[in-house]
C-alpha cells in the first residue's frame, strides 16, 4: 500500500484526522487568498499607474514651437474639480494631421472640439451648463476608452484649440503617447505597499502553519508506534507528507478560485479618488503558480518537520517524553535582527535605487520572524515562574504546560504578536505620515478662487471673466494681481503681491483694515523694513529689472494669517498692467458658476480655493486611514484565526492528558481556567514586547519618509486588541474541553 492510499484509509477512518484535514485546508485557502491579494498590491499600483504614463509631466516652461517637425501637438495640462472630485484637464492644439495617441484616445480634438471621461461625460449632462458643461468649449467628439483612464469613474477632458488660443507656456510634445514604459507610483505608497505586504504575509504563513500542526501530537504518537512496529523513516515521512499535501493542495486551490471574487470586492476600495478596474488585481499566472506550489511545500515542511523525534526517537515521541527546552541563544536572533535592521536604514537611506529598499524589507521580515523564535524562550520563563510560585491549580496547571511544551504553548500567540507588531508599527508611524499631507494655510479667504498662470494674464482674459459672470447675473469682485519677490540688494527679503487694500481685504486671509487712499505698501504687523532700499521684481517677467519703490512711499500693517507678505497698491507701479493671479471671492450660491467661467475663460490655468485643497487632503488622508485599518484588520482577524485553531489543536492534542486529569477528580472548571491562563500570560507578556518591538520599528521607517515619531495613546491599541483576541481565542477552547471525558483517557 503506497503512501497516499495509507493517507486516505486514515482519513476515512479516523474522524479527528479528518477534522484536522479540513482545517488545515481551510486555514491554507485563506491564507493563500491573502498572500495573492497582497502580493497584487504593488502590482495593482504600478497597472494603475502605466494607463497614465500618456498624460506625461505637467510643465511651466515656455515650449519651443519653432521646429514643426519634432512637435505634433501643444498641451497645457491642468487640475480641475467639482465639488470633491479632481478633473484632469487638457487643452491641447495640434500643429500637424493625425498626430499618434495612446490607447484609449480616439484622436486630438481640432479647435472647439472636446473629449471627455465617460464619467465626466454623465456628470456634465446631469449638472446646469454653467456649472460644468461650458468649462469645456466645443462639441463633445468622443470619449476616452479604459485603457487611457486610471480609473474607471475618473473625470478627464481634453480639449481642442486654435495654435494661437494656447497659453505661451505649453509644453510640446510629439503626440499623446507615452515616452516612458511604467508609470510612476508614490514613492512613499511604494514603501507604505512593501512594508504592509511583509508584515501582513508574515501572519497568513503563522497561519498556515498553525493549521499544519493541528493534531500534531496525535500524528506523533501514530506515526512513533509505526516506526516501533518497524516502519522507516522514509515510510513516515511519505505518510505524513500524503497526509498533508491532499489537505494543503485542496485549500491552496480553493485560495485561488477564491481571490477572483475578492479581486472584484477590492475593485470596489476607493483610492485616491477613485476605485479600480478589477483586472489591476488579477495575480499573474506566475504568480498563481508559485503559490500554488510553496504554499502546499510550506505546509507539507512544517508537518514533517514535526516529525524530527518521532523520526529519530520513536520511543520519547510514543510515550510524549518532556520535550528540550528553548536557549537563550534565541535572543540573540532578536539582537541580530535589530542590528540588520538598523544596518538597512543606513543603507536605504545613501541608496538612490530600489536596492536599499530591498535591505529594509530584508530586515524588517528578519525582526518579525526573531520575535517569533524569541516566544518559546519567553513562554518558557514565564512556566518557570508560575510554577515555582503558583497559589492555585490552574495557575500551576498552566504553568507545567509552559514550562514542559513552551514551543506548543506559545504557537497560539505567534499570530497575535505578529499582528500587535504589525498594528503598533503602522500606528507609529501614521500621526507624522498624514502630517505630510497638506492642506490650506489661510493665505486666502474661504470661498475664493485663485487662478494661477505660469505667465502674465492679460487684461482682456480678466474682463472676459467678468463679462460671462454679469451675462449669468453673477456679481462677485474679479481681482487681478501681480506677484513677484521683494529684494535689498542680492537677498529676497519677502514676496510681494500688487492689489489694492480694498481687494486684498476681500480674498486674503488676515485681518486687512485700515485702507485709506494714496499709494502705499502694507507689511505683516511689527515688521520693520527698510522702503528706500527695497526692490519689486514680478514672477512672471513683466518687468525687465526690479523696480525701486518711489521715494516717501507710505508703509501701513496689517494682521497676516497665512501669509506674510508685503501687499503694494496698484498706483505704486502704474506701469504694471498685466496679473498672473486671477482672485473671485464667491458665495455658496454662485460658486460653481464662477468657478466653470474661470476654467472656461483662462484655459491652462492652475485653479486652486481653500475647500479644494482641503478636499484633496481629506482624500488622501481617508485613503491612508482606510488602508491601515484594513491592514490592522486583516492583522488581527489573521492572529485571531490562528490563535484559534492553535488553542483548538492544543485541546485536541491533549485529549489523553485531559482525559486523564479529569478521572482523577479534576474539575472541568480548572482546566478551563487552566487553559485560558495558558493562553493570556504568554500573550500578556509577548504582546507588550511585540508592541514595543513596533513602535521602534516605526520610528527607524519614518526616517525614509522625512518623518518623526509622535507618541500617541493609540499606539497601544494593538496590545488591547491582541489580549483581547488572545482572550477570545483562549474561551474557543472551552468548547472543545467539554467534549473530553474519561473515557478519552481509555480510548488512548
Amino acid at each position: 500500500m503506497n503512501p497516499v492510499q495509507l493517507a486516505l484509509r486514515v482519513l476515512r477512518g479516523d474522524s479527528r484526522s479528518r477534522m484536522s484535514a479540513i482545517f488545515t485546508a481551510v486555514g491554507v485557502a485563506v491564507g493563500v487568498t491573502l498572500v495573492l491579494w497582497l502580493a497584487t498590491v504593488p502590482g495593482a499600483l504600478q497597472s494603475r499607474a502605466d494607463r497614465g504614463t500618456w498624460r506625461g509631466e505637467a510643465t511651466s516652461s515656455q515650449a519651443s514651437r519653432d521646429d514643426k517637425d519634432d512637435v505634433g501637438v501643444l498641451v497645457a495640462q491642468t487640475r480641475d474639480n467639482v465639488g470633491a472630485e479632481q478633473i484632469v484637464r487638457f487643452d491641447v492644439a495640434a500643429l500637424k494631421q493625425n498626430v499618434p495617441v495612446a490607447p484609449g484616445i480616439p484622436r486630438v480634438p481640432g479647435p472647439d472640439e472636446v473629449l471627455l471621461s465617460p464619467a465626466l461625460a454623465k456628470l456634465a449632462a446631469s449638472m446646469p451648463a454653467d456649472q460644468l458643461a461650458d468649462r469645456f468649449k466645443g462639441t463633445v467628439i468622443g470619449q476616452f476608452g479604459p485603457e487611457a483612464l486610471m480609473f474607471p469613474d475618473e473625470l478627464v477632458a481634453m480639449v481642442g484649440h486654435a495654435e494661437a488660443d494656447m497659453p505661451p507656456y505649453s509644453n510640446s510634445r510629439k503626440g499623446m503617447t507615452s515616452a516612458v514604459s511604467s508609470g510612476r507610483v508614490n514613492e512613499i505608497l511604494v514603501i507604505l505597499s512593501q512594508i504592509g505586504l511583509v508584515v501582513l504575509i508574515a501572519p497568513c504563513l503563522v497561519l498556515v502553519a498553525s493549521a499544519a500542526r493541528l493534531t500534531a501530537a496525535r500524528r506523533e504518537r501514530r506515526l512513533a508506534a509505526l516506526r516501533l512496529a518497524g516502519a522507516t523513516p522514509q515510510q513516515v515521512v511519505s505518510m505524513t507528507a500524503a497526509e498533508t499535501v491532499l489537505a494543503s493542495v485542496a485549500g491552496a486551490a480553493l485560495g485561488v478560485a477564491l481571490s477572483f471574487p475578492l479581486r472584484d470586492i477590492t475593485a470596489l476600495i476607493p483610492w485616491d479618488g477613485g476605485d479600480w478596474y478589477p483586472s489591476d488585481w488579477t495575480p499573474s499566472g506566475a504568480l498563481i503558480a508559485l503559490v500554488l506550489v510553496l504554499a502546499p511545500a510550506l505546509v507539507v515542511g512544517a508537518a514533517v518537520l514535526g516529525l524530527r523525534r518521532a523520526v529519530s526517537r520513536p520511543l520519547g515521541a510514543a510515550q510524549q517524553q518532556t520535550k528540550r527546552q528553548p536557549n537563550v541563544a534565541r535572543l540573540l536572533l532578536v539582537a541580530g535582527a535589530a542590528v540588520a535592521f538598523v544596518v538597512a536604514l543606513g543603507i536605504a537611506k545613501e541608496s538612490t535605487g530600489d536596492s536599499g529598499m530591498t535591505f529594509v524589507l530584508l530586515g524588517l521580515a528578519a525582526v518579525a520572524v526573531s520575535l517569533v523564535f524569541a516566544g518559546p524562550l519567553v513562554t518558557s520563563l514565564l512556566g518557570k515562574m508560575f510554577t515555582s510560585r503558583w497559589r492555585s491549580p490552574a495557575t500551576l496547571l498552566a504553568g507545567r504546560r509552559l514550562r514542559d511544551d513552551p514551543k506548543a504553548a506559545f504557537r497560539a500567540s505567534a499570530g497575535v504578536v505578529l499582528a500587535v507588531f504589525a498594528g503598533s508599527m503602522a500606528l507609529a508611524m501614521f500621526p507624522s505620515v498624514e502630517e505630510q499631507i497638506g492642506f490650506s494655510t489661510g493665505r486666502w479667504r474661504d470661498g475664493v478662487y485663485i487662478a494661477y498662470g505660469a505667465s502674465e494674464t492679460n487684461r482682456q482674459q480678466i474682463e472676459n471673466v467678468r463679462t460671462d459672470l454679469a451675462a449669468r447675473g453673477v456679481d462677485a469682485p474679479v481681482v487681478g494681481i501681480t506677484e513677484g519677490m521683494f529684494r535689498s540688494g542680492k537677498d529676497q527679503v519677502a514676496s510681494g503681491m500688487i492689489i489694492s487694500c480694498a481687494d486684498a481685504a476681500k480674498v486674503i486671509g488676515g485681518q486687512i483694515d485700515g485702507c485709506k487712499p494714496g499709494p502705499a505698501i502694507y507689511v505683516p504687523k511689527a515688521t520693520a523694513v527698510d522702503a528706500a532700499r527695497l526692490q519689486f521684481e514680478t514672477n512672471g517677467g513683466a518687468t525687465e529689472e526690479a523696480l525701486a519703490l518711489p521715494k516717501g512711499i507710505s508703509v501701513r500693517e496689517y494682521v497676516p494669517a497665512g501669509y506674510n507678505g508685503i501687499l503694494i497698491d496698484p498706483a505704486v507701479f502704474p506701469q504694471i498692467t498685466d496679473a498672473s493671479t486671477v482672485a473671485v471671492a464667491t458665495t455658496p450660491a454662485n460658486k460653481e458658476v464662477v468657478h466653470t467661467m474661470l476654467v472656461r475663460n483662462l484655459p491652462g490655468f492652475s485653479l486652486y480655493s481653500n475647500e479644494r485643497y482641503d478636499a484633496r487632503g481629506d482624500t488622501l488622508a481617508g485613503d491612508l486611514r482606510r488602508a491601515t485599518l484594513i491592514g490592522l484588520s486583516i492583522a488581527t482577524v489573521l492572529g485571531g484565526v490562528s490563535a484559534g485553531v492553535a488553542a483548538a489543536g492544543s485541546v485536541v492534542d491533549r485529549r489523553r492528558t485531559f482525559g486523564a486529569l479529569i478521572a482523577a477528580g479534576t474539575p472541568v472548571a480548572v482546566l478551563t481556567r487552566a487553559l485560558r491562563r495558558e493562553a493570556m500570560l504568554p500573550a500578556l507578556v509577548a504582546t507588550v514586547g511585540a508592541g514595543a518591538a513596533g513602535v521602534l520599528v516605526g520610528s527607524g521607517l519614518l526616517g525614509l519618509v522625512k518623518g518623526s515619531l509622535q507618541l500617541n495613546p493609540w499606539i497601544v491599541t494593538p496590545i488591547v486588541l491582541g489580549l483581547v483576541v488572545a482572550l477570545i481565542a483562549a474561551a474557543a477552547c472551552g468548547p472543545v474541553l467539554r467534549k473530553v471525558t474519561a473515557q478519552d483517557y481509555a480510548d488512548e
